[in-house]
């Protein structure tokens, strides 16, 4: 018998697409599209705090959306980075963008950002709004 057991890599495949946190994520953001927010910020818990927060956004107010437990967090911050190409392992890679494909219209582009808290620990900025180009303000 022997020594070596296969598994399926898990960046290939239809493992990691089914995944509950990369379903977790890609629903997160399909609601907070459908429901119209700006922004969504995915907050890193207090020292001591059994929870994380994710904050939505829209017109300039922000309310809480979701509640992760603490020990997600981390997990759910990888997740939108390799969602937006940018390098889990690199601090400097701060900015990305998350490319969603529709149907019918034109692919949407989420800018994500991460800030680093004094604690080590990351908070994201998800913007669901494209920014205004200077070709489209006169129109």
């Amino acid at each position: 018998m022997s020594d070596h057991v296969l598994f399926p890599q898990l960046t290939e495949g239809p493992f990691v697409h089914h995944s509950p946190v990369v379903k977790l994520c890609k629903g997160l953001l399909a609601d907070a599209l459908n429901r119209g927010f700006e922004r969504l910020e995915v907050l890193a818990p207090r020292a001591g705090s059994a929870i994380a927060e994710i904050r939505a956004y829209k017109g300039g107010v922000g309310s809480q959306y979701f509640e992760l437990p603490s020990s997600l967090h981390r997990i759910v911050v990888r997740r939108f980075k390799t969602m937006a190409k940018m390098r889990r392992t690199r601090p400097v890679d701060t900015q990305g963008i998350i490319r969603l494909e529709t149907a019918h219209t034109k692919p949407i582009e989420i800018r994500v950002t991460t800030k680093t808290r004094e604690d080590g620990r990351a908070n994201v900025i998800i913007n669901l709004t494209a920014p205004v180009r200077k070709s489209q303000e006169g129109r």
